[in-house]
């Protein structure tokens, strides 16, 4: 089962405003124009495979976040916990309103639209679990 990542708003802002200021130097002030080009192109690369490749894939005996580029999976078997966060500073998520899965091993972080149905076809696949609120 395959469940959209989420985007926030500020995430898309940080995007479009990135967006508007290359495209401004762009058009006013050509003059270091490989730096210019070097520099969008980066940007590009960095934030458009976030906004394109963000979602979770929830299996009959593990969960896939694929995130950009990355992409880590746990074993349902190996949770041991679950739980909310709002942490800034936890990675693999364009929200801050994020669900840590937390194995033996590994803990990974996603952020989802449906993180409620995510929550309890996750506790379907196996129980129990520690579903805190929040940390």
């Amino acid at each position: 089962m395959k469940f959209k990542g989420k985007v926030a708003a500020w995430f898309w802002g940080i995007f479009v405003i990135g967006n508007v200021l290359f495209l401004r130097e762009l058009i006013f002030s050509r003059d270091n124009l490989p730096a210019l080009v070097i520099g969008i192109v980066t940007f590009e690369l960095v934030f458009l495979p976030i906004l394109l490749r963000n979602y979770v894939l929830l299996e009959s005996d593990s969960v896939t976040v694929v995130f950009g580029i990355g992409k880590d999976t746990i074993k349902i078997s190996d949770i041991i916990e679950v739980y909310q966060t709002h942490n800034p500073i936890a990675s693999s998520a364009a929200s801050l309103d994020r669900i840590v899965i937390k194995g033996r091993r590994q803990e990974i972080i996603c952020a989802v639209q449906e993180k409620q149905r995510f929550l309890e076809e996750l506790e379907k696949r196996r129980a129990p679990f520690d579903y805190a609120t929040s940390r």
